[in-house]
C-alpha cells in the first residue's frame, strides 16, 4: 500500500493500476512478487543485496547519487516478513528498460529501484535548523535558516525527482 500511495502522488495512478503495472513486471521478472506488505527483506537475501544495487544504480539515471556502498542491516528482519519480502526490481533490470517498457510499467519499476536505493544508503540526511526571533520596539521578528550538512539518501531522492521531472518534460 505504500507503494501505492506513493505512485499516486507522484504519477496519479489509482492502487489498481499501480498493482496491474507491477503485475506486469511480475510477469516480465523483472520485479518480484508483488502483493506483500512487508517492507523488508529475509536474511538470505543479504548476500546478492549489493550486486542488486549497483545494477539499479547503473540501469537509472537517478543511480549516479548512490554512493556505492550498501547497508543491507537496514532493510534485511525476516521476523518483519510474513508471506513474501518487499517488492524489488530484478536482475533482469537494465538500462534500455526506458525505451522498452509502457510508461506506467518504466514508472513504477524507476520508483521500485528509487526506493530500494534510498533504503539502503548507508549516509542519512543531516540538516541544520536554526531559528531566531528578535524583539524590536515590542514586535517580534523571526528568521529561519536550514542548512544541509549531509545529503544521504536524499540526494538519490532528489536525483529520481529530477529525472522525473525531465521525464514529464519530454513527454508533453
Amino acid at each position: 500500500t505504500t507503494l501505492q500511495r506513493e505512485s499516486n502522488c507522484i504519477y496519479g495512478y489509482t492502487a489498481q493500476q499501480t498493482l496491474d503495472y507491477l503485475q506486469s513486471l511480475y510477469e516480465k521478472k523483472l520485479a518480484t512478487y508483488p502483493r506483500t506488505d512487508s517492507r523488508y527483506l529475509t536474511e538470505d537475501m543479504a548476500e546478492g543485496l549489493p550486486g542488486l544495487c549497483h545494477k539499479m544504480a547503473e540501469a537509472f539515471p537517478f543511480g549516479e547519487a548512490f554512493p556505492g556502498r550498501v547497508e543491507a542491516a537496514q532493510v534485511i528482519d525476516g521476523t518483519k516478513v510474513t508471506d513474501h519480502h518487499a517488492i524489488l526490481p530484478t536482475m533482469e533490470v537494465n538500462g534500455e528498460m526506458g525505451k522498452e517498457l509502457p510508461g506506467g510499467e518504466r514508472n513504477v519499476l524507476s520508483l521500485i529501484a528509487a526506493r530500494l536505493l534510498c533504503a539502503v544508503c548507508p549516509d542519512d540526511y543531516v540538516c541544520e535548523d536554526t531559528l531566531a526571533e528578535l524583539l524590536c520596539k515590542d514586535v517580534v521578528f523571526t528568521a529561519k535558516g536550514h542548512r544541509e550538512i549531509t545529503a544521504g539518501w536524499m540526494a538519490i531522492e532528489r536525483g529520481f525527482r529530477k529525472n522525473l521531472k525531465e521525464r514529464l518534460r519530454e513527454d508533453a
